[in-house]
């Protein structure tokens, strides 16, 4: 029985209810109204409404309001919400019962839209339609947004007046005060220190203060000593990495593609970096935004040192779920959609993707406006991650100015052609030296193939086609005799057979090139022609074409076919060319060894470039029609002649001993500089980003209903109406720098509101306007309008620093408090909402996995190198073997790979931020599963080790390590009574383990149980 299994049942009882009552953060689920106006909505209007709507109202029912289809149709009930089984909709859609289908005629929805309508039924059938619309609910036009609050410019709002106020510390909080006062109610008493410091190092670091750093607090007698942690902590890295992750939820960051096979990004984690180092930095948030909008085109004109840095930020667009197999227009609507909604909720606080289909129900925004961003989106040019049918990353930006890139492309090619040029002197050398590869190899590798099959490697094949004795040549002229060659049947034109030569022949201006082959018609059956020919690549560059049917042969003459003579269905023929590249003539013989037709001065394809290395046959010939069956056998290409028809047969081939050994040392050095082509081919000449890069310039059209195929007018590039309109100058580029200049400058009334609110709630809790990213009409008011926009003008006269932000709300009384309840206040407003408590919070899903690491001192707190994707040059990934993958590390969670389509399961169970959508706020959330992660999981019980050996190995008695190991993990120092009986526990363990485990280890393993209490108890996991 291991130590862990030896717990006493009243330790596992309390350890259950302590983790019972644990609540972690979690994102906020995509909400009801979000799922239906981007799922449902569009589904309905597109596939459902021109049958069920105002217009027409087949079967008598109605899809186009709640009211409408709660009535149901002539079937009775469409929709029951949470049964999507025992839905008439759902039914339909799904097209099982044939009487029941919709649409009809054969237009069933998509796989992904069926699953969305079942979604929605099972989630309760959420639908905001009305078909009469309450007052709130109109959409609002511009001139009406002139007097909606966040439409509004941000004034200067003057502090609350009280000459009875002595409880402000600053203007924060009288302008919290006045609020409490309306509402008859108290602040409580401030928070004592060792709260106070335990909140704000986990607010601004995500982890817990040491003993060494709440004693030196403690000690610290001046007025300003809070001052002071609250300026070391900002200094800290770890503050970018707490503030880091609190915008990369915002910004839908992730380390996948998100498309069905779910590509790795192995560039991602370079705006992940810079977001961290930003906010290290203070980059003043303007210019945060410009940079994550426009960066690219900035730095163009910005110092060299910052180039890199401001193309990286560009990640911000880029970063999101990307749709469709290939780099495509396909389907970059869908991507469009996703950073157009993206931009609008993270900065401006608009949901704008609801205006895809059509006007927003009830902001001031239009189908115009979202087309008119969509215009700047499609003149942008994207990182292609890669997918399905391309499987390699492309268009990702330099992180190197244009003529550095150049410079590294030009000595790249020069150093490729180099290996190019070395390699095939090698192989020549080798041809030389090995007589079977100046034709090609023995029949180019027929004899070497398995009968009844098909041709393998170094051949290509499709159709109809197989190795078979019958297919075998009466020639022996050009090898020696054989028993195999192949069979071709009729198939379709496209099929056929292809063989790429390993040593091409190249036009010299002083040689030929021979090419050989023999063949046959099988049967007479078939009317129509084959053809077969040699050139460069498959298609690319043409030399010479031929062409067969049962009866004759035929030759392309430049750009026309020429008969050459007839053929006897059955009977095997030769055919043997000679080509002059540099006159771009070729001649040759055809036919049996008794009967030879001689051509001569044919001209070579017109565009054929002088180079051969493929040979390939199919059944596209000069007769149309399906090609008969044919034998192929005896195929060489090579720089001297072939012996003659009748000069056979040839002697089996051999090599000498020096000539083998040679050939060995040849074959070692082709290895090695084939492979070292290999790696100079695929390794990056310059660093890049996952990011964007300016494209052409383009207005984009309205789509109706947002189907990308149904276009109505142009749409100039421009901003969105309520915030001015301005369109993007012709002389512009894509339009992203006028967008971020227009999004960041000081009268949009917007960007400082939502951001500083973001601020707040990220260190309260909730924000004072509870919707952070929709400060629409749909949105909840403020709670603290004028407070809102002091903080919101105070932050553009600091420069738009969000260090100073963080000072200016830390220093408030309003963050001191304690957050201990008062009755009277708890039953006026027990929601806190107008700040009378500190609000006590669990922590999130990073928080708590970085603590434990901190305590137990197996936190890694450097910068981790990237992911160990597996390498790009094998990635074949599709949508039925996706990328999946989960990395373990001992760095901060920030630095986890995060995957869009298969989450990693700690982060999922504690449901930390989704991906897949910019996340305002984590909801908490209690679930059995994170209990049983906490008293079960290797990775507490590994940490409660860990710590158990750090209060070990600490000098001193059994007191002094408690009082250690409670300030350490929980930041508090307990009372005597409290360390007595947790010491009495801790004995009690090494009592029941006497005799099964060594002193030392029966020590560490009594202290490991008593930290698992401490790590995974409401004093650890929450901070007050």
């Amino acid at each position: 029985m291991s130590k862990y299994e030896k717990v006493s049942r009243h330790l596992v009882i309390a350890r259950l209810t302590v983790c019972i009552l644990f609540m972690a953060h979690t994102c906020r689920a995509e909400n009801e109204e979000d799922f239906f106006e981007s799922r449902v909505r569009p589904v309905l209007v597109k596939h459902c409404q021109d049958c069920h709507g105002g217009k027409k109202q087949e079967g008598g029912l109605r899809l186009d309001s709640h009211d409408a289809w709660m009535r149901g149709g002539d079937r009775g009930e469409a929709i029951i919400a949470g049964e999507p089984d025992k839905s008439l909709v759902i039914q339909a859609v799904r097209h099982h019962d044939p009487d029941l289908q919709m649409p009809p005629d054969n237009k069933k929805l998509t796989t992904a839209e069926i699953a969305d309508l079942e979604a929605w039924v099972q989630r309760g059938a959420f639908d905001p339609r009305r078909e009469s619309a309450a007052p709130n609910s109109k959409r609002m036009s511009l001139e009406q947004s002139g007097a909606f609050w966040s439409f509004q410019p941000v004034e200067a709002v003057a502090r609350p007046q009280d000459a009875a106020d002595l409880w402000s510390r600053n203007s924060i909080d009288a302008f919290v005060l006045a609020e409490l006062k309306k509402h008859a109610l108290s602040p409580v008493a401030d928070a004592d220190r060792r709260t106070l410091i335990r909140r704000a190092t986990f607010d601004l670091t995500g982890l817990p203060p040491t003993p060494g750093e709440i004693d030196a607090f403690l000690r610290d007698e001046s007025e300003n000593a809070f001052e002071t942690v609250v300026d070391g902590l900002l200094k800290s890295p770890a503050y970018g990495e707490r503030w880091g992750r609190h915008w990369l939820d915002v910004a839908r960051y992730a380390d996948t593609a998100g498309d069905g096979a779910d590509y790795p990004v192995r560039e991602a984690g370079k705006y992940r970096n810079w977001v961290i180092d930003a906010f290290n930095r203070d980059q003043p948030f303007n210019e945060f935004v410009r940079d994550q909008i426009a960066g690219d085109i900035l730095a163009r004109n910005g110092p060299a040192e910052e180039y890199a840095d401001r193309v990286t930020a560009t990640g911000f667009l880029a970063i999101g779920k990307r749709y469709g197999y290939k780099a495509s227009p396909d389907y970059q609507y869908l991507d469009f959609g996703d950073v157009i909604d993206s931009v609008g909720r993270s900065l401006l606080g608009l949901s704008l993707g609801c205006a895809r289909c059509h006007d927003h129900k009830y902001d001031p925004i239009s189908a115009a406006d979202y087309y008119a961003l969509y215009g700047i989106m499609e003149s942008t040019q994207w990182a292609f991650p890669g997918g399905e049918e391309q499987k390699r990353p492309s268009h990702f930006p330099p992180l190197v100015t244009p003529d550095e890139v150049a410079k590294r492309e030009k000595a790249k090619s020069e150093e490729l052609a180099r290996l190019d040029d070395a390699i095939a002197a090698l192989k020549r050398k080798r041809s030389e030296l090995d007589p079977d590869s100046q034709t090609g190899g023995v029949d180019l590798g027929f004899e070497a193939q398995q009968a009844g099959k098909p041709p393998g490697k170094p051949w290509f094949s499709a159709g109809p086609i197989e190795v078979t004795a019958e297919a075998q040549s009466p020639f022996e002229h050009i090898h020696p005799p054989g028993k195999l060659g192949i069979r071709v049947g009729s198939g379709k034109p496209n099929e056929g057979l292809r063989y790429v030569f390993e040593n091409g022949l190249r036009a010299a201006s002083d040689k030929q090139m021979h090419f050989t082959i023999d063949f046959r018609a099988v049967d007479a059956t078939e009317k129509g022609a084959f053809r077969f020919f040699v050139g460069r690549g498959v298609v690319e560059s043409l030399a010479v074409e031929c062409s067969v049917t049962a009866t004759e042969f035929a030759i392309r003459n430049g750009s026309n076919w020429e008969v050459i003579r007839p053929l006897t269905p059955g009977t095997w023929v030769t055919l043997r060319l000679t080509i002059d590249p540099a006159a771009k003539t070729y001649s040759g013989i055809i036919g049996t060894r008794d009967n030879l037709t001689v051509f001569q001065d044919k001209q070579t394809g017109p565009n054929w470039d002088g180079v051969i290395d493929c040979f390939i046959c199919d059944g596209i010939g000069h007769v149309a029609g399906a090609a008969c069956a044919r034998d192929l056998d005896n195929l060489g290409l090579r720089a001297t002649a072939f012996g003659a028809p009748d000069s056979g047969p040839v002697a089996p081939r051999t090599v000498e001993p020096d000539s083998q050994q040679r050939m060995a040392a040849l074959d070692v050095e082709i290895k090695m500089l084939t492979g070292r082509r290999q790696a100079v081919s695929t390794e990056l000449s310059y660093p890049v980003a996952y990011g964007v890069a300016e494209g052409s310039p383009t207005n984009s059209r309205l789509q109706l209903r947002g189907e990308p195929h149904r276009l109505s007018d142009e749409v100039p590039r421009r901003n969105l109406e309520v915030l001015g309109g301005e369109v993007v100058p012709a002389s512009s580029g894509s339009g992203r720098l006028e967008l971020a200049n227009w999004i960041t400058r000081p009268t949009n009334p917007l960007t400082a509101r939502v951001f500083v609110n973001r601020v707040w709630q990220w260190h309260f809790g909730e924000g004072l306007v509870t919707t952070p990213s929709d400060f629409g009409s749909r949105g909840e008011q403020p709670t603290h309008p004028e407070l809102l926009d002091w903080l919101a003008g105070e932050f553009i006269a600091s420069g738009w620093s969000v260090k100073s932000l963080h000072r200016l709300i830390m220093s408030s009384r309003t963050y001191q408090l304690s957050s201990v309840d008062d009755e009277a206040n708890l039953a006026t407003d027990p929601g806190n909402r107008w700040h009378w408590r500190y609000s006590r919070r669990s922590l999130d899903a990073e928080s708590i996995r970085d603590a434990m690491l901190a305590v137990s001192g197996r936190l890694d707190r450097n910068v981790p190198e990237s992911h160990p994707f597996p390498a790009v040059d094998t990635w074949a990934f599709t949508i039925h073997n996706p990328f999946h993958a989960v990395y373990d590390s001992n760095h901060r969670s920030v630095y986890l790979m995060v995957q869009r389509n298969r989450r990693h399961p700690y982060l999922a169970l504690f449901d930390a931020a989704d991906p897949n959508q910019s996340i305002a706020t984590r909801q908490p959330t209690t679930t059995p599963t994170q209990a049983l992660f906490l008293m079960n999981s290797p990775f507490v019980h590994e940490a409660s080790d860990s710590f158990a050996r750090r209060i070990v190995s600490l000098p001193g008695e059994d007191p002094a390590k408690m009082r250690w190991a409670f300030e350490t993990a929980i930041g508090q120092i307990p009372e005597d009574a409290v360390v007595h009986d947790a010491i009495a526990f801790v004995s009690a363990y090494r009592e029941k383990l006497a005799g099964s485990e060594a002193t030392g280890e029966r020590d560490i393993a009594a202290w490991s149980a008593l930290a698992r209490v401490l790590l995974t108890s409401n004093a650890c996991l929450y901070v007050d």
